[in-house]
């Protein structure tokens, strides 16, 4: 999942080695303390599970799906979220990757999100072995009615068989006119984690953190900066 809480692509890269001849089916449950977008709590800072499922066919096409749930203040489990995720990737023979694909999300008011609750954007990236960018654009990031572009870097170490630790820096920029709820100024995002696989489950710690206000929320604020725990299989 693009840009989502790092712990579901720890958990493949640990538990899955592609080949691109033929095709890959992935599965992966994961529970974590707060599900965090760009630094942004889509969770309204309240754990989650999380199911995802993806499949990468042997010409390069893939897509994914991504559902959540979300321990309520007061009303137990419920529906949070459906990400829906799709295509291209292509390997060259310099050992670079290079993908293209779109990405639709819709929240429930269970996010406490206040702008909006259902998103799609554009991206394109281009990954080495260690590190990648990736540039994507939407005409309502969050449900606001005004185009941004968002620009990343990250890179992942292994520093052993089960030990990898992971990083990101990101930044959004609202382009043009518009209502725009989360400020017209450009917006720093930021992720460092580790993640550790033990036996049939990976433990994952996250670091996350952005610049500007937090104005996309209806009722409460939440911490620019937030550490994130969870814990995630492969079915």
């Amino acid at each position: 999942m693009a840009g989502r809480t790092p712990g579901v692509v720890l958990t493949v890269l640990f538990a899955i080695s592609p080949t691109p001849a033929e095709a890959q089916v992935g599965a992966v449950v994961s529970i974590f303390s707060d599900d965090r977008f760009r630094g942004i709590s889509l969770s309204d800072g309240r754990p989650v599970g999380i199911l995802d499922l993806s499949y990468d066919a042997p010409g390069g096409l893939y897509g994914a799906v991504s559902s959540s749930v979300v321990d309520t203040r007061g009303e137990g489990l419920k529906a949070l979220g459906l990400v829906l995720n799709g295509g291209y990737a292509t390997h060259f023979r310099s050992g670079l990757s290079a993908d293209v694909g779109i990405v639709h999300s819709r929240y429930s008011h269970y996010s406490g999100v206040a702008s909006g609750r259902a998103y799609t954007e554009v991206y394109a990236g281009l990954a080495g072995k260690l590190v990648g960018a990736r540039l994507s654009i939407s005409p309502n990031f969050l449900g606001a009615p005004r185009w941004t572009l968002h620009g990343e870097i990250n890179g992942h170490i292994d520093l052993s068989t089960r030990l990898l630790l992971d990083g990101e820096i990101g930044f959004l920029v609202p382009l043009g006119s518009g209502g725009y709820q989360g400020g017209s100024r450009p917006r720093l995002d930021a992720r460092v984690g580790i993640a550790r696989q033990l036996g049939p489950v990976t433990l994952h710690a996250t670091v996350t953190s952005h610049s500007g206000d937090a104005d996309i929320y209806a009722g409460r604020g939440h911490g620019r900066t937030a550490v994130i725990v969870g814990i995630s299989t492969v079915l």
